[in-house]
């Protein structure tokens, strides 16, 4: 029996769960467009192992860069994707935000990145489906899972994670079997929905309030326009 016709966009495809879960979706899909800022020799291989039939492309995106999403979103205006999935931002919102430093000019911190960027998406997430009732808006906790992240970090965090990843981490792989039951449950049809890594819905936080879903739209509508102004 043949599929139907799917074309999936893996934002992060490159390694971790990005690319675990690049792999879970090549059954499912006819076609499957992977972006990441590099792309690892044997990456379009990995995937096309799974379904040799898929239709897999490879094209560079650098999320850190608002004008690089810009030209990728143009590009893209008028293709369909029917799953997106973007590899960032994990964790739980339980901070609340500085309505006065929303962007973090005057109290940067990596701490601070990290519980804004969790909240903001959650916030984001919740107003794109207001905007886009017959989708569905997805953010979900992976939990601890074994990735290069923590290659990334100071020396003296580096070992104790290594070892922390060894005894209590999921692999990439065995983690994405768990998320990918999130777009394939039929009453996750549309709607926002926060989720943990058994794709099951999750309760949401004090913090996600309509009056913050609607300061954070704007603050990031507005910090969009003036980065591209520039």
């Amino acid at each position: 029996m043949s599929l139907p016709s799917k074309h999936a966009l893996v934002v992060g495809a490159s390694s971790g769960i990005g690319l675990a879960m690049a792999k879970q979706m090549a059954p499912l899909v006819t076609k499957l467009t992977l972006c990441s800022r590099s792309c690892p020799s044997d990456l379009i291989s990995s995937i096309k192992e799974r379904n040799p039939n898929a239709e897999v492309v490879y094209e560079r995106l650098d999320m850190s860069s608002l004008h690089d999403v810009r030209r990728f979103t143009t590009k893209h205006a008028n293709t369909k994707f029917d799953w997106v999935l973007l590899t960032a931002a994990a964790g739980q919102a339980n901070i609340a935000p500085n309505l006065e430093d929303l962007g973090l000019k005057n109290s940067y911190s990596m701490n601070g990145v990290a519980h804004a960027t969790v909240l903001y998406l959650d916030l984001m997430m919740q107003a794109m489906s207001e905007h886009a009732p017959k989708a569905t808006f997805m953010h979900i906790e992976p939990g601890f899972v074994n990735t290069n992240l923590n290659e990334n970090t100071w020396w003296y965090i580096r070992l104790p994670l290594k070892l922390a990843s060894f005894l209590l981490a999921e692999s990439p792989d065995d983690n994405a079997k768990g998320l990918m039951q999130a777009f394939t449950k039929e009453e996750y049809v549309c709607g926002w929905k926060l989720l943990n890594k058994r794709a099951e819905e999750v309760q949401k936080t004090k913090f996600h309030t309509d009056e913050l879903k609607d300061i954070v739209w704007e603050h990031t509508l507005q910090t969009i326009d003036d980065v591209l102004q520039q």
